[in-house]
C-alpha cells in the first residue's frame, strides 16, 4: 500500500533527493529509498532493479561513468492525490574516463516518482535523453538535420535518413 503524501512532502522530497544525487553518496541516496525498491531507467541501466544491493551497483556505476554529474532542479509537478510527483532537472557534467573525460554535457530529464512507502520512494521512473548526452560528448555523429528516428535508424546504417 502506497503512504499517504501531500504537497509539502513531495516538494520536500525532490529537494532531499536532488541533494542526495549532488551529494556523490551512495548511502545517503539508499537512506531515502525503500528496501524494496522497484527503480526502472531502461535508458541506462538493461533491466528494472530490485532493492537496495542492486541499487548500490547502479549507483556506483552512475559515479562512475560520470564522476561530476550535478541535477539542478527546474521544476516539480505533483500529484498528491495519487502519490506520485515529476521532478524536472537538467543534468551536466563531464564524460567517463577515457575519450569522453574532457567533454561536458548538460542535458533535460525527469525523475518520475510513483510510489512512496514509509516515507521513502518505493517505485521509480527515469526519462532522459541519452543521445544527445552522448553527442555533445563526441560518442555519436551530429544529428546533421536528421528528424525523429532516422538520427538513430542512420546510426545503424539502415535505409535513407530523413532530413529537416
Amino acid at each position: 500500500m502506497s503512504t499517504p503524501v501531500d504537497e509539502e512532502f513531495l516538494q520536500d522530497y525532490a529537494q532531499r533527493w536532488l541533494a542526495a544525487w549532488n551529494s556523490h553518496d551512495t548511502e545517503r541516496l539508499l537512506e531515502i529509498l525503500h528496501p524494496e525498491i522497484e527503480w526502472e531507467d531502461l535508458v541506462f541501466w538493461p533491466e528494472v532493479i530490485h532493492g537496495h544491493a542492486d541499487m548500490r551497483t547502479y549507483i556506483d556505476k552512475i559515479w562512475e561513468v560520470m564522476p561530476d554529474v550535478h541535477f539542478e532542479d527546474v521544476q516539480v509537478f505533483t500529484a498528491p492525490a495519487a502519490g506520485r510527483a515529476l521532478c524536472l532537472f537538467r543534468q551536466s557534467g563531464h564524460g567517463p574516463k577515457g575519450p569522453a573525460a574532457d567533454q561536458t554535457f548538460s542535458t533535460y530529464g525527469c525523475d518520475i516518482f510513483l510510489e512512496f512507502r514509509d516515507g521513502r520512494l518505493k517505485r521509480y521512473l527515469a526519462q532522459y535523453e541519452i543521445s544527445e548526452m552522448m553527442r555533445q560528448l563526441g560518442m555519436l555523429p551530429a544529428r546533421d538535420g536528421r528528424v525523429g528516428g532516422a538520427y538513430l535508424m542512420s546510426l545503424l546504417g539502415r535505409g535513407q535518413a530523413t532530413r529537416a
